[in-house]
């Protein structure tokens, strides 16, 4: 109040008004009070790295610089953040309304000021330090809003800030600063927190804790270009250093330090003290239990040096395709962790990451256990990503499958489909542009063709097929395999082998006016194939094994293959083909032909995406799963589980599995159930 008087003192028109109000007051039997100016409390609020706080006047310490005759005056105002004694402190140097738009110190890094701060010389700077875990960052850019009135002063700032990693961050916020709070100090006494001297500085560290081996930046002043000339220690102990220039040290953590100071000093200068850096002991990690579990049960993860902030330590789960999935730690101490098994994990390792260290994987497979639906299917330890319809095939106790759009992946099962393998890179095939189109089986071997060749394989050795030596690479859209009969159909090149594929006749295919034909498929006795041609949806049947073939009479409609839709057509028994006469995939329906083709008969309204026939079973299925065991002439329905669409289906013995894509498609689950 002492400092509002005095200022409105120095004014003559002011002093004149007091006079006349004082004369008036002698004749007035009636005082009017005199209106009191706005005061506010100190505080400073804001947000720093993120992080918001709100520091009230116990806690702030602000000092005006002001000399006599000099009407530029100087505000520095410090709040201390929290119980460590980290601070934010800002440094206005020419104290007045308006904006100041925050500069880097040029010559010393990040640093601010100079050696000899002079008002008014043109050598003093604005700036805002954050001191924090012992380092002390600079603002480097940004700006400072400042309003003054009678009473307070009110700054407001959007700043940003840069730690030796490089990284940026921001800080915003204000402060209102009343007068009566304000010590009152020459400005003879303003120091430059940052002067420029021989000795060495060291403004700060990243990261502040870490491994041996870890690499360290240290940024400051006064280093020597030659690393030779510049000692780092960490509590003691030298530090190799990798790269030097004046402003910035690169150096590695050294093995035998312990937690401490880091220190440095230059050719015979003094030693310059700086942050703490704490050592980071590495994890182990020794058991989980329970061995298994379900998707959503907590495991505890045993071992030693875990951080107790949950976050620093990842615990991933063996996924579908090696895909990791991520468990989320809820509790956390230094020797266990408390882990939630995520979706999509399945049988398999768990790997665990602390503080961004090695990763660690168990010494066992954890173990998902899959709990069997009410309506009698069980799900096979096995989840696939997001596809679309699923091609398959079986022999004995082996299975193939891949998914029909991309084809990127192919999956196998010797033990009837108790596990499975991706063994996609295991086709002897150029991988970058590969694509699996068709797999079929003869009763011994499995084909499988693709857009770079046809490959053979039992489940274990896999050769590419030379079926044209001429186009090595030669795709083929159209397969059927009859014991040691391989018959191949590309463009209207028609290949037949008769000695299981070692060697391959070609013969110019009759195709009926189309261009192109796709998805061969045969009656059981070799008689009859038929085909499809994308271009006019027609329907199309050979009587010589595929060599002729003419358009049939029957009508059919849309066949979606492009949309991975491949198991569509079937003849070893009655004849089935899938076909939406709307154009639309949710239109498919199942027809049957029992005059080869050139009449289709519907056989259900619901939506089908898959057909298959074993001998006299016939499968299909889409929302539900439909079986016969009497060659299609009559059919039982089946409930799935909650939520899943059929994409594909498959027959190993008696057991039937079912490819079920999920609610918003993000993943392929398998079913199985014996009949």
């Amino acid at each position: 109040m002492k400092l509002y008087l005095k200022k409105i003192l120095k004014k003559p028109a002011i002093l004149a008004l007091l006079i006349v109000a004082v004369s008036a007051c002698k004749k007035e039997t009636v005082i009017k009070p005199t209106p009191q100016p706005e005061v506010k409390t100190s505080t400073v609020k804001g947000k720093i790295d993120g992080k918001e706080f709100v520091i009230k006047e116990n806690n702030i310490k602000s000092t005006l610089f002001s000399t006599p005759g000099d009407g530029v005056k100087s505000l520095e105002t410090s709040a201390t953040l929290d119980a460590n004694g980290n601070k934010l402190t800002f440094f206005i140097d020419d104290l007045k309304n308006g904006a100041i738009a925050l500069t880097k110190k040029s010559g010393t890094s990040l640093n601010p000021g100079t050696k000899t701060i002079k008002v008014n010389a043109g050598t003093s700077q604005t700036y805002v330090q954050y001191f924090n875990s012992g380092n002390a960052y600079y603002a480097l850019s940004g700006s400072i809003s400042i309003t003054i009135t009678d009473t307070y002063i009110e700054v407001k700032w959007d700043i940003m800030f840069k730690d030796a990693s490089g990284r940026e961050f921001n800080s915003s916020g204000g402060f209102t600063i009343t007068f009566a709070s304000v010590v009152t100090k020459p400005k003879s006494e303003v120091k430059d927190p940052t002067p420029v001297a021989d000795k060495p500085t060291i403004e700060n560290i990243a990261p502040t804790k870490g491994r041996t081996g870890d690499t360290v930046s240290i940024t400051g002043v006064n280093y020597s270009a030659t690393p030779a000339d510049d000692v780092v220690k960490f509590n003691g102990v030298n530090a190799e250093i990798i790269s030097a220039t004046a402003t910035k040290l690169m150096v590695k953590v050294p093995a035998g330090g312990s937690t401490g100071a880091v220190s440095v000093k230059v050719k015979n200068s003094e030693v310059a003290t700086g942050p703490t850096f704490t050592y980071i002991q590495a994890a182990t990690f020794t058991s989980f239990a329970p061995a298994s579990a379900k998707t959503g049960d907590t495991i505890v993860v045993k071992g030693t040096n875990f951080s107790t902030i949950p976050a620093d330590n990842v615990v991933h789960f063996t996924g579908p395709q090696n895909n990791l999935f991520t468990g989320t730690v809820i509790a956390a101490t230094a020797t266990q962790l408390q882990v939630i098994v995520p979706q999509g994990a399945v049988t398999g390792k768990i790997y665990l990451t602390v503080n961004s260290g090695t990763k660690l994987t168990s010494a066992t497979d954890f173990t998902l256990v899959v709990p069997s639906p009410p309506n009698g299917w069980t799900q096979v330890d096995q989840t696939v990503s997001p596809q679309t319809g699923i091609m398959s095939a079986s022999s004995g106790s082996r299975m193939f499958f891949t998914n029909g759009k991309t084809g990127r992946n192919l999956y196998y099962s010797s033990d009837k489909g108790v596990t499975f393998n991706n063994v996609f890179n295991s086709l002897p095939l150029t991988k970058d542009t590969l694509k699996v189109n068709f797999i079929v089986a003869d009763g011994n071997y499995f084909y499988i063709t693709t857009n770079l060749g046809v490959v053979k394989t039992d489940g274990t050795v896999f050769t590419k097929l030379i079926v044209n030596p001429n186009l090595p690479n030669l795709g083929f859209n159209g397969i059927v395999a009859k014991s040691d009969k391989v018959y191949l159909l590309s463009g209207q090149s028609y290949y037949i082998s008769l000695n299981g594929g070692t060697s391959f006749q070609v013969k110019n295919a009759s195709l009926g006016g189309a261009t192109r034909l796709d998805h061969i498929a045969s009656d059981g006795g070799g008689k009859y194939f038929y085909a499809i041609d994308p271009a006019s949806n027609k329907f199309y049947r050979s009587t010589d094994q595929g060599q002729t073939w003419l358009v049939t009479t029957g009508t059919t409609g849309t066949y979606f293959l492009n949309e991975g839709y491949k198991n569509i057509l079937s003849a070893p028994g009655y004849t089935y083909a899938i076909f939406s006469t709307s154009a639309q995939i949710a239109d498919n329906r199942l027809y049957q032909s029992r005059g080869q083709g050139d009449v289709f008969v519907k056989v259900s309204d619901e939506q089908v995406n898959v057909i298959k026939q074993w001998g006299d079973y016939v499968a299909y299925g889409g929302t539900s799963f439909s079986l016969s065991n009497d060659v299609g002439n009559s059919y039982k329905k089946y409930t799935i589980p909650q939520g899943a669409t059929i994409a594909g289906i498959e027959r190993v013995d008696n057991t039937f599995f079912i490819f079920c894509t999920t609610s918003g498609g993000q993943s392929v689950r398998i079913y199985k159930r014996a009949f």
